[in-house]
Parts: C-alpha cells; structure tokens; sequence
C-alpha cells in the first residue's frame, strides 16, 4: 500500500515559531509531502501566514491582526519571550511563502481563518495566488469561505474541518466538497464511517507520530497533519 501524505502542522514548528520561514524550511527538509498552513488578513487586506487573529501568545502583543496595517505585521518579532530579542522570526507574506514554495513540488493545506469571513474579494484573491501550485487544497471551519470557493467554479479542492456539532446532513449533501478534515479523536468514530459511507476522503489533524493505525490506515484516509511529520514518516516504514 502506498504511504498516506504527511502535511507538516503550520510548518515542522515545534521546536521553533509556526508558521514561520524556519518552520517551513524544516519540513522541506524533514521530507514531507506537503505542508498546512494558516492563512488571515490585515487591516488592509495583505495575506500573512499566521494562526491566531492576535499576536498575544507568538509576539506578547494583545493585538488584533485585523486591526493592524501589514507594515505593523512585518515589524513584530516572533518566538518565545527570552528568545524574541536576538533570535526572532517575522510573520511571512503569502506572496512570500508562494515564492518560497512554488519551485518545491510539494503539496499544500491551506487554512483560510476567520479573518475572511465577508471578505469575498480576498478569498478569491488567496485562491488565484496559489494557483500556481499544483496540488493545493483550502480548508476551513466556515462553510461560506468554501462556497465562495466553490462558485469560483475553477475546480479547486475544498476541505471542510469537521465538528461534532456540525449540520452533517447539510455537509454531506455539498458535493462541492472534496474532502473532510478531522481531528484524530475522531478516526474510527460512527461520524468517520458516516462520512466514508458519503463517499467522502478524510485528513485527520493532531497525528502524534505513535498511532497504531498510520502503518495500517482506514481507505478513507489521504493525508495525516502533524506536528511531529519526522515520526509519521518513520511509522510508514518508508523505502
């Protein structure tokens, strides 16, 4: 059986800042398929790759991303507190990660945040800047997010982020959708076979690296998204 593609979680970020260039770099290096990334938007509309819509835990700065222009964004130094004086990264562009990734050949999980909520403009924007990647999906909790995408009518692969709560007859009926994306406790769940008896593929997110199941995996299962993509890849027993 061939090996399920490994996503590195906000780049290979654990011992050093998510989403960061370093980060990104690590997980090239590291060998992994693909890398999953967290997208939101400035005040101004500029794309950064970043998680939280505030800069509190990475930067100590109890501020919005939406409230700060992308010249603010590009100042703050990022990291663990003793670190951030001498040993900081900066928040990346999505230009600047698409420069970086682009000559790559590596696959992409692109989360699009609550920042773009109503901002239809700018997800259509996010989607064309990444077209230039050839496999590359976008993922998010939103439903209008994905269905923005999907009246783009471009063909472009949406994954939707699974919740318990979610509406999963509405979800299930949107064929639109490519695939579904689950936090692992729910693999091997009444709510995964629901899903796979939909027809639909599943990612599962939170992967340790430990899990009995990544040497024998569910056929539902296309993509694992790790913290820990060093460990996956040894459990595959790669060649």
């Amino acid at each position: 059986m061939s090996n399920i593609p490994v996503y590195a979680h906000r780049g290979a970020g654990l011992k050093i800042v998510e989403n960061s260039m370093k980060a990104f770099k690590r997980a090239v290096k590291l060998g992994v398929d693909g890398i999953e990334l967290d997208i939101q938007l400035s005040a101004d509309g500029v794309p950064f790759v970043t998680h939280d819509i505030d800069f509190f835990r990475l930067a100590g700065k109890n501020r919005r991303i939406t409230d700060m222009l992308a010249e603010e964004v590009l100042q703050l130094k990022l990291g663990k507190v003793f670190y951030r004086k001498f040993f900081y990264s900066r928040v990346v562009t999505l230009d600047e990660f698409i420069h970086f990734v682009t000559p790559l050949n590596i696959k992409l999980n692109i989360e699009l945040k609550e920042s773009f909520l109503g901002k239809n403009e700018k997800i259509r924007e996010v989607v064309e800047k990444a077209s230039t990647i050839s496999d590359v999906h976008f993922s998010s909790f939103e439903f209008t997010v994905l269905e923005v995408i999907h009246a783009m009518e471009k063909g472009i692969q949406t994954a939707f982020i699974g919740k318990k709560n979610a509406d999963w007859d509405y979800v299930l009926s949107i064929k639109e959708i490519n695939a579904i994306h689950f936090n692992k406790k729910f693999y091997e769940s009444d709510l995964m076979q629901r899903v796979w008896d939909a027809g639909y593929p599943m990612r599962f997110y939170n992967i340790k690296g430990n899990e009995k199941y990544i040497q024998n995996p569910h056929e539902s299962v296309i993509g694992w998204i790790t913290d820990y993509p060093e460990k996956v890849i040894q459990q595959q027993k790669r060649r």
